[in-house]
């Protein structure tokens, strides 16, 4: 379709950063939900319920915000048009800024539906184009993803911080800053049409631009290996999810003030980033099997002893392992951004967006297994998953090594 937008006055550098900050600001509502949600289960759960009910508020979120990046990337592949950005910001902070003043949870479920559109509208094209408008893709893409996950480790502490002292009730006002930053949108970014969102490591493809083949054309040849990717990036995510959902409420239980337990959740999302922008460099330095091989057996054993200790060393340990086991997400969006070469936005949505759909739905399985057996076994098989993830890592040997300059 073509780009009836005219040029932007920002130059592909200033886009890229401001896209950068969008991300940093949308993820920064993003994860209100995992700050919310013991003060939310009090609300509306009862003692016997409240780890189900936890995993259906992630359930129902994932849904929206990650099954619908698969609509939104197919969309994204058709349709240049900032307003994916525009309406992606906007709906995201709308919907999560309103879910204390959520009368019931019918309401907490549609404000979440809302929240979740939003994350979905935005992720998959502007993941693409972040990677197209950098240099290269890569340090790109981890640039990219590096700022939404500092905004969703140290966001909400700033978005909190007044609901905190004064009460909740405040929360609502915290929407204005997002909704600023969504009527700047269309005066600054302004998509090339001619831009290249081809995948390549380096920033331009190796032989040019291609011609758009059917997605099932291009995806056939590569199944095993996409579905295997998938299955990594879904399985991680039930880990990441569940940590961050039900550590809150675990923290809870040992009687955590919500300033305290709120620092320990950001610290760990501030570790995912750390994660993510150390692969941006380790992606063109190491090969691609070897990284994903220590992102998936070294995080396991630091993130279950962090679960058995206390302190400074629980964490030092939550940290190390979050980043170890973060490490490997940009690896599995570029290998399937060029596994599925000129359908690079779907690519996007399948990696960021269907895999963590499934790891959130699982997580109601996790929260319901919390209310049988208790959240501290729950909590020690959930970091032992990436483990077992592990040996499907042979599947991808003839993959290519995203360390090779000639990709």
């Amino acid at each position: 379709m073509k780009n009836q937008q005219p040029p932007s006055k920002a130059s592909s550098r200033e886009q890229f950063y401001f896209l950068t900050l969008c991300h940093t600001v949308l993820d920064s509502y993003a994860t209100l939900l995992s700050h919310l949600q013991p003060r939310l289960l009090e609300k509306f759960a009862t003692a016997a319920t409240r780890n189900s009910l936890a995993g259906n508020f992630v359930s129902v979120y994932s849904v929206f915000s990650s099954f619908g990046q698969i609509i939104f990337g197919w969309l994204s592949d058709r349709v240049r048009t900032v307003h994916f950005v525009t309406f992606g910001v906007g709906l995201t902070a709308i919907g999560l800024s309103l879910l204390w003043v959520a009368p019931s949870v019918l309401s907490v479920y549609i404000l979440l539906a809302i929240g979740g559109i939003g994350i979905a509208a935005f992720h998959p094209q502007a993941t693409a184009y972040a990677g197209a408008l950098a240099k290269g893709r890569g340090i790109g893409t981890s640039i990219f993803l590096t700022g939404g996950n500092i905004g969703r480790a140290l966001g909400p502490l700033v978005l909190m911080y007044i609901p905190y002292r004064f009460g909740l009730d405040y929360l609502v006002w915290e929407m204005i800053p997002g909704l600023l930053l969504t009527l700047m949108v269309p005066k600054v970014l302004k998509f090339d049409k001619d831009l290249d969102l081809t995948a390549s490591t380096r920033g331009t493809p190796s032989d040019g631009v291609r011609p758009q083949e059917s997605f099932w054309t291009v995806a056939s040849p590569r199944l095993l290996p996409l579905i295997v990717l998938f299955i990594i990036a879904a399985f991680r995510t039930v880990t990441l999810t569940g940590l961050e959902t039900f550590l809150s409420v675990h923290l809870d239980d040992q009687n955590y003030s919500d300033q305290m337990r709120s620092l320990v959740i950001a610290l760990f999302i501030f570790a995912g980033s750390m994660g993510i922008m150390s692969s941006g460099w380790l992606i063109t330095r190491v090969n691609t099997y070897v990284l994903l091989l220590v992102s998936l057996l070294g995080a396991p054993p630091l993130l279950y002893a962090s679960l058995h200790t206390d302190g400074l060393s629980f964490l030092t340990l939550l940290f190390l392992g979050n980043v170890i086991l973060t490490s490997s997400i940009t690896v599995n969006i570029i290998l399937a951004q060029m596994m599925l070469r000129g359908h690079e936005s779907i690519a996007s949505g399948f990696m960021m967006g269907a895999a963590w759909g499934v790891g959130g739905l699982l997580n109601k399985f996790v929260g319901d297994l919390g209310d049988q057996f208790g959240l501290p076994i729950v909590l020690d098989g959930l970091v032992m998953i990436p483990l077992v993830m592990a040996p499907l890592l042979i599947l991808l040997r003839d993959q290519p090594d995203l360390s090779k300059p000639s990709l």
